[in-house]
């Protein structure tokens, strides 16, 4: 599995949000208007900068219509970027 330049994982959620997103012919803005997301957040989300609450997830599942297995895969992603996220903080600490 390939790191980044900071030693981190690729950001798998973030690459799949974007998928999910264009896969159904979407801007950001579009998202943002039928999520009420801001677009701020969306972008951030799929570049990897923050990690969605749950309430996020749900909100896009609901928004895209996914399916269960796919709401469960966002989930599972969201859950690992937690982990990595505070496996990778400075100083090692834990949140």
């Amino acid at each position: 599995m390939g790191e980044s330049e900071t030693g981190a994982p690729p950001d798998r959620l973030g690459a799949l949000l974007r998928s999910l997103r264009l896969d159904r012919g979407m801007t950001q803005e579009e998202l943002g208007a039928a999520s009420g997301m801001s677009v701020r957040s969306i972008r951030d989300l799929e570049r990897g900068v923050s990690c969605p609450r749950i309430s996020t997830l749900r909100l896009l599942a609901h928004t895209w219509q996914l399916s269960e297995a796919q709401g469960a895969e966002l989930h599972r992603l969201a859950r690992a970027k937690r982990d990595r996220s505070a496996r990778y903080a400075p100083g090692g600490a834990r949140w």
